[in-house]
């Protein structure tokens, strides 16, 4: 139920968005409106580092970041009001599978950081032992790599003992602590801590699926001037990111404003120090995990998260003109020549 009333919601953002984009397309032409993905601060950190530092500026760039919001970051999209959303693979492309033409233009994380943390005494040893357990999940998109894994298992969240039932996870590992759930979704960087928990990962099952990447509408690609300003954010984005996970304790602080709460301090400093080994060298997407991606997604037959191979739905053509900074700052067209899909 709850991926049907995501997917019908994801359907009524579409009609109006070609009329808001056209005026809004124009109405930011020198700068860029970011949408940033969270909760956590750290899982911002990058580019928060890359405003305070000034990166952006040194790349000729004014960059509003928006902070996170409980909604899905592309659906600031759909209503116009961002240029470039920070979103997981498996949500785009549900989303764009329901009409919204998000293109991936670059993979902040190169690897996922989805797990699965578990009470040994409600008898989960492995994967093996989901069937007829209650899973918690943050939803918001964040279900469908969840989903994806489930039908690697053969488990379907029919709430059936031949299945699982999931249930909207509470803040922290409180569903554990309160035996309200077997399992709960965590991330890699941001472990829930206890006695007696195992901790299960997707990859065992080939379900590695894509998370942080850059997605635009392909309106944002058509011109050259457009692709540039792309390269250049992503450029000073990652250079960001590089020195966010370099110095945690720094960035932590930087994150936190001045006197924060020594737990918060230690919290958002493990975080980075857990997300660094995860981050791109510098932003580009592998195809080979973007295909394992898509193949996790489609797998599952009536109730794959995915019903068609996506199409245009990735371009290298960012990825390389940023890697390339002498060309973009010789070159005011930043034309790339990439090879991948394309709009």
């Amino acid at each position: 139920m709850a991926r049907m009333g995501r997917d019908a919601m994801m359907k009524s953002l579409i009609p109006a968005m070609a009329l808001i984009l056209a005026t809004a397309l124009g109405a930011r032409a020198e700068g860029l409106t970011v949408q940033l993905r969270g909760p956590a601060l750290a899982e911002s950190a990058g580019f928060l580092m890359a405003e305070t530092r000034g990166f952006y500026a040194e790349e000729g760039l004014e960059v509003e970041l928006r902070p996170a919001d409980t909604a899905p970051p592309f659906e600031a999209m759909a209503r116009g009001a961002v240029d470039v959303a920070v979103a997981w693979m498996p949500p785009a492309l549900v989303a764009r599978e329901n009409g919204l033409p998000l293109v991936n233009v670059a993979q902040i994380f190169a690897r996922p950081a989805l797990r699965m943390t578990c009470r040994a005494d409600a008898g989960v040893a492995s994967a093996a032992d989901l069937r007829g357990k209650t899973l918690g999940s943050w939803f918001g998109g964040t279900e469908y790599p969840l989903l994806a894994w489930l039908n690697r298992l053969g488990l379907e969240p029919d709430d059936s003992l031949e299945g699982v039932a999931l249930l909207a996870q509470w803040p922290g590992a409180e569903m554990l602590r309160h035996k309200q759930a077997a399992c709960i979704s965590t991330l890699s960087y941001d472990p829930a801590q206890g006695e007696g928990l195992v901790r299960l990962d997707p990859r065992d099952q080939g379900a590695d699926l894509l998370e942080d990447g850059l997605y635009v509408l392909p309106q944002h690609l058509a011109e050259p001037a457009a692709r540039e300003r792309l390269a250049r954010f992503l450029r000073a984005s990652m250079r960001g990111w590089r020195e966010a996970v370099a110095r945690p304790e720094e960035t932590a602080r930087l994150i936190l404003g001045p006197d924060p709460d020594p737990g918060a301090l230690r919290r958002q400093a493990a975080m980075l120090r857990g997300i660094a080994p995860l981050l791109s060298p510098g932003g580009a997407l592998d195809e080979a995990a973007y295909r394992r991606t898509v193949e996790a997604l489609r797998t599952g037959g009536a109730g794959a998260v995915l019903r068609h191979d996506p199409a245009a739905a990735f371009t290298h053509e960012i990825s390389d003109l940023a890697a390339r900074p002498e060309a973009a700052a010789s070159n005011g067209t930043g034309s790339g020549t990439g090879t991948a899909q394309t709009p």
